[in-house]
């Protein structure tokens, strides 16, 4: 898997010939600096001191992934419309001592849409880490687990004109998958199938239940190796549910505790998965919306990861379908960001607090969560059923995503 590398960032301190900073000579100028690079987490070994308007020119553009600016000075600086005309993201940076001077500065830049203003290091934090998101998902590679029968035309992979093209996926060899699971070794699968109920709570399922969830866990956990993928996703686990005779389900929340991205459903929510995944650095839940009482809605899907909540999988059966497995999973209280995507370009973004999660049984999906959002408004803004949800308020990081992927953020 493709780790979350930094953007190259490059922090244009503008100094000029009356700077708001005081230094003595060159070493305590550098130290400063120094310091300041290192409040925005930026790295002080791409930082350009602007003391000229040459400083500027001089700058390798085609280099660099983004700058950020930090005017501490009064003077406009005219080539740095030279950084804002690279197409690549300008932050300005602006604290309180340097806040007129920001302004100033992003006055004459304010008509770039790649030109924004921060306010605070802990923004332009957020701002960085929805660059290397963006980087990453520009990069990363997804195994698409498909057998190419869908038959319902609405489906979002094939008519999102953001997603289509956009994304690295890659379909599975059918045939060598069912082959890797039906030959999977058995010593091995028994193995793993006897930790897993060592470490869980059994329900229904049988033992060889959990040793057929095993063998499909290894068969694509090795595709997703050999092809060196970065995320998974299944077209619908309920194309392969006859040949393979068992459900994906826990198959996937295992490959999720290993720390690769996974989702399944229709397609409509890998780019928020991604986007979530990549924003935070933490598991995230795949689900659809259920149902809609005032500011409360409710998620629901059959796998999700354990290292959401360290918690112990109850292994049930998918929607008590004998010879199934699927993981219960007691998603813990707390604030999350919902990201919401179907077949056009917009996509939905807001935050919520979890207050409950249960498994309702019968015909339902395992986990459900109830969230409560601040304003109603936010659910009325959904664009589709499909959603993506991740502890913690990452809702600036996922809109600076889906703006700069070109999406109409909600």
């Amino acid at each position: 898997m493709k780790t979350l590398k930094n953007p190259k960032i490059v922090p244009d301190l503008l100094i000029g010939k009356r700077p708001t900073l005081e230094f003595s000579d060159e070493a305590e100028r550098d130290a400063k600096t120094d310091e300041i690079a290192e409040r925005y987490d930026l790295e002080k070994g791409l930082k350009v001191l602007v003391e000229k308007e040459e400083d500027i020119t001089e700058i390798d553009v085609g280099g660099a992934d983004g700058f950020v600016i930090l005017p501490h000075c009064s003077e406009r600086f005219s080539p740095l419309i030279y950084l804002a005309e690279s197409g690549m993201p300008v932050i300005i940076a602006s604290e309180e001592n340097t806040f007129d001077h920001a302004l100033e500065t992003y006055e004459y830049l304010a008509d770039r849409e790649n030109v924004e203003v921060a306010f605070g290091p802990e923004a332009v934090r957020r701002k960085i880490r929805a660059l290397r998101a963006l980087k990453w998902i520009r990069e990363a590679k997804t195994c698409l687990f498909d057998l190419g029968e869908w038959r319902l035309s609405e489906v979002a992979w094939h008519k999102n004109p953001v997603v289509s093209g956009m994304l690295d996926t890659q379909s599975i060899d059918r045939e060598g998958f069912f082959d890797l699971y039906e030959n999977a070794d058995r010593a091995q699968a028994e193995s793993l199938a006897r930790g897993w109920i060592e470490e869980s709570e059994v329900v229904e399922p049988s033992f060889e239940d959990v040793v057929k969830s095993a063998r499909l866990y290894m068969a694509m956990k090795t595709v997703m190796e050999e092809m060196d993928t970065d995320a998974g996703y299944v077209m619908w686990c309920g194309q392969f549910t006859e040949r393979l005779g068992t459900k994906m389900c826990f198959a996937l929340a295992k490959l999720a505790d290993d720390g690769y991205p996974m989702g399944c459903w229709r397609g409509e929510n890998l780019l928020p998965l991604l986007m979530l995944h990549s924003a935070s650095g933490r598991p995230v839940f795949v689900c659809e919306a259920f149902t809609h009482l005032g500011k409360t809605m409710t998620l629901r899907h059959c796998f999700a990861p354990s290292t959401i909540a360290s918690c112990r999988y109850v292994l049930r059966r998918w929607r008590d379908r004998e010879g199934t497995v699927t993981g219960y999973c007691q998603l813990p209280e707390g604030e999350v960001t919902v990201v919401n995507c179907g077949i056009g370009d917009r996509l939905a973004v807001f935050k919520g607090r979890v207050t409950e999660c249960r498994d309702l049984g019968g015909e339902n999906c395992r986990m459900t969560v109830w969230v409560e959002v601040d304003d109603e408004r936010s659910i009325h803004k959904m664009v589709g059923r499909e959603c993506t949800m991740v502890y913690g308020d990452y809702e600036e990081e996922a809109r600076a995503i889906g703006e700069m992927l070109g999406l109409k953020v909600q």
